[in-house]
């Protein structure tokens, strides 16, 4: 990692939230998962986007894995071991959030949510990455690569895998070069888009 990049990248704090919850939804503004989630014409879809990655990164905070770089402009949701999935007090804390983006559109995120979970019950314990993103105009500059490198430092230190789903088919190769390797199949609900999931043993 370059030293300029590597002086970029921080752990986020509260006050990062909004501006890293505008980050990520310009990056997946087009994502073919969000679009399948939330279509275009939808009523507010980009801040309903928007909201998507404030609840989720509030929540990613709260167990220290939200992560920031270029001072704003590229963000990353981690979770720990056994925090990936919210408990029965944070998902009831959440759940007004989650019902305000949702409207119509509940049902769809619901199916999709559980198809994930059902893969991811089967897996040891690791660190789990549920978004990553570079605000468009920043792209292509190594903030990403970053971003990923800060937590799997840790993840090699500690001995712990790390794993993701790819929803896009231009960032295999960067996961494949920080040691991401395909891993199974994603079974998903009619109509959504195909996902990697990939997995990654310390180093």
């Amino acid at each position: 990692m370059g030293e300029h990049l590597q002086q970029t990248v921080r752990r986020a704090t509260s006050g990062d939230v909004e501006r890293l919850s505008r980050t990520l939804a310009a990056a997946f503004a087009d994502d073919l998962l969000f679009s399948h989630l939330l279509p275009r014409g939808v009523r507010a879809r980009d801040e309903r986007v928007r909201r998507v990655f404030a609840v989720d990164g509030a929540r990613s905070l709260a167990h220290g894995g939200l992560w920031t770089a270029a001072g704003g402009d590229a963000g990353a949701v981690w979770f720990p071991p056994g925090h990936w999935r919210g408990t029965s007090r944070e998902d009831l804390g959440e759940l007004p959030a989650w019902l305000r983006i949702g409207g119509r559109r509940m049902r769809v995120f619901q199916q999709v949510r559980s198809a994930l979970f059902a893969h991811h019950r089967e897996l040891p314990s690791h660190w789990y990455l549920l978004y990553i993103g570079t605000r468009p105009g920043r792209q292509g500059q190594g903030f990403g690569g970053a971003l990923l490198q800060a937590v799997l430092d840790r993840c090699d230190t500690e001995r712990l895998p790390a794993y993701l789903e790819a929803t896009c088919e231009r960032n295999l190769s960067l996961y494949r070069r920080h040691g991401f390797v395909e891993h199974g199949t994603l079974d998903m609900p009619p109509g959504c888009p195909p996902m990697t999931p990939m997995w990654r043993d310390p180093r």
